[in-house]
């Protein structure tokens, strides 16, 4: 067998990129106004009070078996709590009705939030996740755009883990300062969680579900403040920084040969 010589090509810096470089090594909070991922991992044991074992991926007869012992999931418009299904079309269970256990799933969840608080940039800010309901989206189930109300002391923004249950439908459509994502949160492996976050200032939607119906579990995000003065954590932004480093480029790029 032959063997391949490897050879180094150097290539000359360029300084009338330095601005650039100084540019992004300005950003000093990396991460964005979302995060979403998908996991492996050994389903937790689930049990909903008056129904029993949840079987994954959900059945239908199941999802049922949880509607009759939930209620119409409203939503907060400044201080008022709104009930209206042309708004938001959901069933919720409150959660001192649902419990979640087995050995793997402790490690799982702290393994998705370590994950979440990275790709929001906020690790190290003293952050934790509060169950707030389990949400069923059934088919034709929505909610239109809206922003999220602070619903404990130092929330800061929602996190979504869906569990597996066949159905179709239902994007997550997330808006921060003029940017859209769409994120697909359709689950029917056994053995996988999808989940997505994101800070309470954005404006969010929920695409009708076309098949079948979403189970899903709700955080509320939560800073621990050290002082009164202390805002919630924010989308992180990089106006300025993108704003230079733009600039950088085409300034390079229209110089000469």
């Amino acid at each position: 067998m032959g063997t391949r010589d490897d050879k180094q090509i150097e290539v000359p810096y360029n300084r009338d990129l330095k601005a650039l470089e100084d540019a992004l090594a300005a950003v000093r909070r990396p991460g964005d106004f979302f995060v979403r991922g998908v996991l492996e991992t050994p389903m937790p044991r689930f049990e909903i009070e008056g129904v029993g074992v949840i079987s994954f991926p959900i059945p239908d007869s199941q999802i049922q078996d949880i509607i009759k012992h939930a209620e119409r999931a409203p939503y907060g418009r400044g201080g008022e709590t709104i009930l209206d299904t042309s708004v938001r079309n959901a069933w919720q269970l409150a959660p001192t009705k649902v419990r979640i256990g087995g050995k793997s799933w402790e490690r799982s969840f702290q393994h998705i939030l370590a994950t979440v608080t990275d790709g929001l940039g906020c690790a190290g800010m003293n952050t934790s996740a509060e169950f707030y309901k389990l949400l069923i989206y059934e088919e034709g189930g929505f909610f239109l755009p809206h922003r999220d109300t602070e619903k404990t002391d130092g929330m800061f923004g929602t996190l979504t883990i869906v569990l597996p249950s066949v159905h179709c439908g239902g994007e997550l459509v997330i808006r921060h300062t003029g940017r859209e994502v769409t994120v697909d949160l359709s689950n029917a492996e056994a053995s996988e969680l999808t989940f997505a976050a994101f800070y309470a200032d954005c404006e969010h939607a929920i695409k009708p579900i076309t098949q079948g119906s979403r189970v899903c579990l709700t955080y509320n995000l939560l800073q621990r403040r050290t002082g009164k003065k202390n805002k919630p954590i924010t989308a992180p932004l990089y106006d300025r920084e993108a704003g230079r480093a733009g600039a950088t480029l085409e300034q390079t790029f229209e110089k000469p040969d």
